[in-house]
C-alpha cells in the first residue's frame, strides 16, 4: 500500500497517515473486508514509529473506517464509494463596506481600566462553578447590581425579575417584537439604522415620524398609532436632540390612552457633559408601558457585547413562558457585575464623561474658529455632533472623505448639508485635521 508521509509538514504524521487511509477507504482504493498492513510491517515500510501507526488506525477504528479481528489484524470496513476529490473552494463574495474616518460607535481605548478587568477577569475565571449553565434570563448577581445602578443613576424603577440581559440591543429588539407579535413600529427619522435593519430583515411594517429640536414629533406618532415606538430620547440618534419633559409626559400619555408600549433606547445617556441627564422616561411611566434599553458598549468598552432590558410585568412574564434566553456568558455578567459594584463603573464615567467632554469642546471650538459659517448641534451630550453646512450638499465630499453623511439616517432631502462626527476614535489633532481637509474640499 503506497503511502507518502511528508515529514516537512507541520501536521503529525498519524494525522497524514489517518487522513490518506481514509480517502482511500472512501475513494473505494481499499475495498470492504481487505486486511491492512500490521501496525508493525507498516511503521517498517514508513519509517515512522508503532505509536503513529496505532493513533492513525485507533482514529479510524473511532470513525468507524476499519475493524480489527483478533488474532488476525485490521480491516476495511465495507462502506459506500464515495468519489472525491480535493475541493475547489470558491472565494466568499463579501459586500464592500468603506468605514468612516471618524466612526460614531468607537472609543479611545486608553482610558478602558485594563487592569482591573483583568484582575476582575482572573477571579471570575477561577471560580468552576460558573463553568455550569446558569439562569436564562441573566445572572442574578448582574440583574441585582444593574437595578440598583440605574435606580440611582437614571431613575429607573423596576424589580431584578423585570431585567432581561443580551449581547446587543439588536439581540434584545428581536426578542421584544417576538413577544409582542411582530408589531408594526414607529421609527424616529433620522433614527438608529440598527432598528431599521432588524425590522427589514425580519419583514415588520414600520413607519416614520420626524425629530424635532426637542424630540419625537408627538401628533405624528399619535396618528399612526402603532403598537411600539422606537425613541431615543436622552441623546436622540443621530441628530442629537433631548426630548422636553413636557414632550416626555404627553408622549407617555399618549400610548398609555392607546396600550402601546415605547422602547426607550438610553444608548449613552452618561456622558452629558453640561448638566444632570434628565431621569428615564421608564422612572416616569406610571402605567408600565416602556420598555427601556442600555448598553455597556459605551460606558465600558465596545466588545464587550453586553445590552440590557428592562420590561413591564406583563412583558416579563410572556418572557419567562417563552423560553427566552440571553445569549451571554455567566463569565462576561459576572465581570461586569463586579466592575459596577465595586464603584469602578461610576468613576470610569465620571472620568470618562470629563476626558471626553474636554475633547467635545476642543474640536468644536477649534472648527467653530476655522469656519465660523458652520452650525455644530449635538454637541453637549454622547460621543458625536452634528455639523452643517448651510446651502451645501455635503454628500459627495462626504462619502470622498469617509465621512458619515446625516442623509444616510434619514430619507428626507432636508439632511444633505448635514454630517455626523465621532470623537472616540481619533485624538482632537486628528478630528480637526479630518475635518479641515474634508470642509475644504466642500467649499470648492
Amino acid at each position: 500500500m503506497f503511502i507518502n508521509l511528508d515529514k516537512e509538514n507541520p501536521i503529525p504524521l498519524y494525522e497524514q497517515l489517518y487522513q490518506d487511509i481514509k480517502k482511500k477507504i472512501l475513494n473505494n482504493h481499499l475495498a470492504g473486508d481487505v486486511k491492512l498492513p500490521s501496525k508493525r510491517q507498516l511503521s517498517g515500510d514508513l519509517s515512522v514509529s508503532m505509536t503513529t501507526v496505532e493513533r492513525a488506525y485507533n482514529l479510524l477504528i473511532d470513525e468507524n473506517m476499519i475493524y480489527t479481528k483478533e488474532k488476525s489484524g485490521h480491516y476495511v470496513v465495507p462502506t459506500e464509494t464515495l468519489h472525491t476529490q480535493d475541493k475547489k473552494l470558491r472565494a466568499v463574495r463579501m459586500p464592500k463596506r468603506q468605514e468612516s474616518i471618524l466612526p460614531l460607535g468607537k472609543v479611545d481605548t486608553s482610558i478602558v481600566q485594563n487592569d482591573v478587568i483583568k484582575q476582575l477577569s482572573t477571579a471570575v475565571f477561577s471560580d468552576l462553578s460558573l463553568l455550569n449553565s446558569g439562569q436564562s434570563s441573566g445572572e442574578p448577581v448582574l440583574k441585582e447590581t444593574i437595578r440598583e445602578y440605574l435606580y440611582v443613576n437614571r431613575g429607573v424603577q423596576c424589580q431584578s425579575e423585570q431585567i432581561f440581559i443580551g449581547p446587543s440591543t439588536e439581540h434584545l429588539l428581536e426578542q421584544v417584537f417576538y413577544l409582542l407579535d411582530y408589531p408594526k413600529v414607529t421609527l424616529e427619522d433620522p433614527g438608529y439604522p440598527v432598528v431599521k435593519n432588524v425590522l427589514e430583515r425580519l419583514k415588520i411594517p414600520y413607519d416614520s415620524a420626524p425629530v424635532e429640536a426637542d424630540g419625537i414629533e408627538i401628533n405624528t406618532v399619535k396618528e399612526l398609532n402603532n403598537k411600539l415606538t422606537h425613541i431615543t430620547p436622552s441623546h436622540q440618534f443621530p441628530g442629537g436632540a433631548v426630548m422636553s419633559l413636557n414632550k416626555r409626559i404627553q408622549l407617555l400619555n399618549a400610548v398609555s390612552e392607546r396600550g402601546s408600549y415605547l422602547i426607550e433606547d438610553d444608548y449613552d445617556s452618561e456622558f452629558r457633559y453640561t448638566g444632570r441627564p434628565l431621569s428615564s422616561l421608564q422612572g416616569l411611566d406610571q402605567n408600565d408601558r416602556t420598555i427601556y434599553m442600555n448598553t455597556f458598549s459605551k460606558s465600558i468598552y465596545p466588545s464587550l457585547r453586553l445590552a440590557v432590558m428592562i420590561l413591564p410585568t406583563e412583558l416579563a412574564e410572556r418572557y419567562y413562558e417563552s423560553k427566552l434566553s440571553c445569549n451571554v456568558s455567566r463569565q462576561i455578567q459576572h465581570i461586569v457585575a463586579g466592575f459596577i459594584s465595586g464603584g469602578y463603573l461610576n468613576r470610569h464615567v465620571n472620568r470618562v464623561r470629563k476626558f471626553y467632554g474636554g475633547k467635545m469642546k476642543a474640536v468644536t471650538s477649534a472648527i467653530q474658529l476655522m469656519y465660523p459659517e458652520i452650525e455644530i448641534s449635538g454637541e453637549h451630550t454622547g460621543m458625536h455632533f452634528v455639523l452643517r453646512v448651510p446651502g451645501v450638499d455635503l454628500r459627495e465630499p462626504a462619502e470622498q472623505h469617509r465621512i458619515i453623511s446625516m442623509s444616510a439616517y434619514s430619507s428626507a432631502e432636508e439632511y444633505c448639508d448635514t454630517v455626523l462626527v465621532g470623537i472616540g476614535g481619533k485624538s482632537t489633532e486628528e478630528i480637526v485635521e479630518i475635518l479641515d481637509s474634508f470642509l475644504v474640499d466642500a467649499a470648492d
